[in-house]
C-alpha cells in the first residue's frame, strides 16, 4: 500500500496540473506521467521525447531556448532547467509549456539525468500575446494620431506622452521628453500659467475642457491649441499627476485672421464676378454649335441654349435631369449611350464623328460631334461633354447671314458660366487628332501645341481634310481680350464652317471669311479684328498655296536649312473685318524641299524678357534648326519663350501648329 507521503504527492501534482517527466541522459530514455501524455494527445507507448528531438516538435525560437537552458545546465552548472516552449500536439496544433527541471549529477558532477514537471500555459501564452498586441495598437494609435498626449507627475514633469508631443518639443524620441516639463520649452509666462492651471486641476481632482491656450516658445514663433486636461488619479485614489490631449489649432487661428482679411477683398470682388459670370454665359451662348455636359448617367447637367432650342426647350434649365432616351428613338440612344459609357471607361475622346440623329417622332437630323470624358478638380471622370454642329441646317445658313446674325444675339442668355468651363469648351473645340494625309509617294502629319494664357485669348487653328491627298490648314488671331475674343472665335468657326465649299482656293477662301466676319461685326457693334494664315497642300501635285490676312509668316524646313517665309505682296491682304471689300490673293509653289512648316502667332514672337528685349523669329529659328521629332521641336519651342520671359503670367497664350512630310 502506498505510503501517505506517496498518495499527498499525488493528491498535490493532480492538484496543480502539472504533468511529470524524468529524462535519462546516459540511456536516453525518457519518463512521461499520464497527464503528460494527454498534454500531447499521445498513448504513452507512442510518447516521442520531444526535449531530445526538439527540432522535430518544437518551433525555431523554442529549439534556441531549449539549446540555451541544456547548455547552462550541462556546461555551466546551472541547478534549474527552466523554460518556456512551443510544442506541435500529436493533432498538429501548438501548446506552450512551462518547463521545470533539477539536474542529478554522479560523482564527478556530469548531469545524468533531468527531471521535473510540465505545465500547459498555452492559455497565458495567448493572453499576453493579445496584451502585446493591444499595447502595441495603443501605441501605434497614440503615435500616429494628429494630436498630443501626455501625462504628468504631480511636479508637472512629463513621465508618458505619444510621439506627436516629443516631435512638438523639438525632440526626436520620447524617452528624452521624460522628466522635463513646460519650463524646458516655453516661455517664463506660459510656463508658469500652464503651472497654475495643472495644480489647480490636482488640488480640485477635476479637469477643464476645450481650453484654448496661446503657447510662448523659447524658440520659435507662437502656437495656439485646444486642452483638455483632468486629474490623473492612482488605483489608491490619490492624485498622481495629470493628463490632458491637446490638438494644434495654430493654422485655425491664422486662417481666422487671414480670413477676415480675405473677406472684405472678395466681397469687393463679388460684382466683377457675377458680371463676368454674365459674360461667359454669353460665350458659351453665342457658340454656333451645340455645347452640353452629362454626368456618368448619361443626364444633361450643363447645355447651352442651343442645345435647348434644337430639343425644343425654351431654356437650359428644362432639359436638366434628361438623357437621350427623353429625346430620340431607342437606337439612337442606345448607341450615344454606349459610345459615353466607353469613353468614360478609357478616358479617351471622340472627336469629329458624324452622326444621324433618329428623333422619337422618326425626324432625322445629322451633326458632326466631338465627346470628351469630363474630369473633375481631382482628375477623376465625372461624366461626359459633348460639343456637336448642326450640318443639316448649315446650308441655309450659308444663304442666310443675316439670320445666323440674329441667331448670334438670341442666344446671349442671362446665366454665365464659370470662366474655368469656358476655357474648357474653349480647348475642346481645337483640333486635338487629325487627319492622314497621303499621295503622290509622301505622308503628311500634323502636330498641334496650345497652352492657355491666364486670361480668354484669340489664338485659334483648324485643319480641314479636303481629300485624302488635300488638306487646308488655317492659324488665326483675334486682338481682343476677354469674353470678346472668344466670341469673335466662336463667329469665325461658323464661317469656316460656312466657307468650306471655298477652301480648295486659299485667297477665295479667305476672302469669303472676311466678307463674313465684317459682315457680323457690323451687325453687332464690335470693332476689331483678326489675323489670319491658310496654306493648302495637295500631295499628288506636289503643290502648297498660300494666302495671307496680316498674319506673321511661319516657319518652314526645307532641305537646304530653316528660314521664315515670305509670300509676295499679291498673296497678302490686311487683317479679317477691317474691310469687308478686301480681296485676298494667294501664291502657289512647288513642294520640293519642304519637309515642315510652323505656323504661330504674333505674340509668341513678341514675348519680352525682364529687360523689354523681344524674343523674336531669330530665337524660334534657332530652336526649329537644332531638329528632333516635329512635337519635340514645338515643346521645345514653348520651352524657350517660357525661360526667356521668365515663366511670367503670359498674356496670349502659347499657339503652335505644324506639319511634316515623309516622303
Amino acid at each position: 500500500m502506498a505510503s501517505w507521503k506517496e498518495n499527498r504527492l499525488q493528491v498535490v501534482l493532480q492538484a496543480s496540473r502539472e504533468g511529470i517527466w524524468d529524462w535519462d541522459l546516459v540511456k536516453g530514455t525518457i519518463y512521461y506521467s499520464p497527464r503528460m501524455c494527454r498534454f500531447m494527445g499521445y498513448r504513452k507507448s507512442e510518447m516521442p521525447n520531444f526535449f531530445q528531438d526538439r527540432g522535430e516538435h518544437m518551433d525555431v525560437a523554442s529549439v534556441a531556448a531549449v539549446d540555451e537552458a541544456l547548455r547552462r545546465v550541462l556546461q555551466e552548472g546551472e541547478d534549474l532547467f527552466a523554460v518556456e516552449p512551443r510544442v506541435k500536439t500529436k493533432r498538429g496544433d501548438w501548446k506552450s509549456f512551462r518547463v521545470r527541471g533539477t539536474p542529478v549529477r554522479d560523482g564527478l558532477g556530469k548531469v545524468t539525468r533531468i527531471a521535473g514537471s510540465l505545465i500547459d500555459i498555452s492559455k497565458r501564452k495567448e493572453a499576453e500575446r493579445q496584451l502585446a498586441e493591444e499595447r502595441h495598437l495603443i501605441e501605434t494609435l497614440l503615435d500616429n494620431i494628429p494630436m498630443n498626449v501626455y501625462l504628468k507627475d504631480e511636479e508637472s514633469r512629463f513621465v508618458m506622452a505619444n510621439l506627436p508631443t516629443a516631435r512638438k518639443m523639438g525632440l526626436s524620441s520620447v524617452k528624452d521628453l521624460i522628466g522635463k516639463s513646460d519650463v524646458d520649452f516655453f516661455s517664463d509666462e506660459h510656463a508658469s500659467n500652464a503651472r497654475l492651471v495643472e495644480k489647480e486641476i490636482m488640488a480640485s481632482g477635476g479637469g477643464v475642457e476645450d481650453l484654448t491656450e496661446h503657447e510662448k516658445w523659447n524658440d520659435r514663433e507662437d502656437t495656439w491649441v485646444k486642452s483638455t486636461k483632468h486629474a490623473w488619479i492612482g488605483h489608491d485614489g490619490k492624485v498622481r499627476g495629470t493628463f490632458g490631449v491637446t490638438i494644434d489649432i495654430s493654422e485655425l487661428i491664422r486662417t481666422r485672421e487671414a480670413q477676415e482679411k480675405v473677406t472684405s477683398q472678395l466681397n469687393a470682388q463679388n460684382y466683377l464676378i457675377e458680371e463676368e459670370r454674365e459674360r461667359l454665359r454669353l460665350v458659351i451662348d453665342s457658340v454656333p454649335l451645340h455645347v452640353y455636359f452629362k454626368n456618368r448617367d448619361h443626364e444633361f447637367v450643363i447645355a447651352n441654349q442651343a442645345v435647348a432650342e434644337w430639343f425644343g426647350f425654351s431654356c437650359p434649365e428644362e432639359l436638366y435631369d434628361k438623357s437621350d432616351r427623353d429625346i430620340f428613338s431607342e437606337t439612337h440612344w442606345r448607341k450615344t449611350e454606349a459610345d459615353e459609357k466607353q469613353i468614360m471607361e478609357l478616358g479617351v475622346a471622340v472627336a469629329g464623328e458624324i452622326e444621324k440623329e433618329v428623333w422619337g417622332g422618326e425626324k432625322e437630323t445629322w451633326v458632326i460631334t466631338s465627346k470628351y470624358p469630363w474630369r473633375d478638380s481631382e482628375g477623376e471622370v465625372v461624366g461626359t461633354f459633348g460639343v456637336s454642329s448642326d450640318i443639316s441646317d448649315l446650308m441655309q445658313a450659308q444663304s442666310d447671314l443675316r439670320k445666323l446674325a440674329a441667331t448670334y444675339e438670341r442666344k446671349n442668355g442671362e446665366m454665365a458660366e464659370e470662366l474655368e468651363l469656358a476655357r474648357e469648351v474653349q480647348q475642346a473645340l481645337l483640333p486635338d487628332e487629325f487627319p492622314k494625309i497621303s499621295g503622290g509617294g509622301a505622308t503628311m502629319n500634323f502636330c498641334r501645341l496650345y497652352e492657355p494664357a491666364h486670361l480668354l485669348t484669340g489664338e485659334f487653328f483648324e485643319v480641314l481634310p479636303l481629300a485624302p491627298d488635300r488638306v487646308g490648314f488655317l492659324m488665326g488671331e483675334v486682338f481682343d481680350r476677354g469674353v470678346r475674343s472668344a466670341l469673335i472665335v466662336s463667329m469665325l468657326r461658323g464661317l469656316i464652317e460656312k466657307e468650306i465649299a471655298s477652301a480648295g482656293d486659299a485667297g477665295e477662301f479667305l476672302t469669303g471669311i472676311n466678307v463674313g466676319l465684317s459682315h457680323l461685326l457690323l451687325n453687332s457693334g464690335h470693332e476689331t479684328k483678326a489675323t489670319a494664315f491658310y496654306g493648302l497642300v495637295d500631295l499628288t501635285k506636289g503643290e502648297i498655296q498660300l494666302s495671307i490676312a496680316g498674319h506673321v509668316n511661319p516657319m518652314a524646313v526645307f532641305d537646304d536649312g530653316v528660314r521664315q517665309l515670305v509670300p509676295p505682296a499679291y498673296a497678302c491682304g490686311p487683317a479679317l473685318g477691317v474691310a469687308e471689300n478686301s480681296s485676298y490673293g494667294k501664291v502657289s509653289a512647288p513642294l520640293t524641299g519642304l519637309r515642315r512648316l510652323i505656323c504661330f502667332t504674333e505674340g509668341f514672337q513678341n514675348t519680352n524678357n525682364v529687360e523689354g528685349k523681344e524674343f523674336g523669329v531669330t530665337r524660334m529659328l534657332e530652336e526649329v534648326e537644332r531638329g528632333g521629332d516635329l512635337d519635340r521641336v514645338m515643346e521645345r519651342l514653348a520651352e524657350a519663350v517660357k525661360d526667356f520671359g521668365g515663366h511670367q503670367e503670359f498674356e496670349n497664350a502659347i499657339c503652335l501648329l505644324g506639319w511634316e512630310i515623309t516622303r
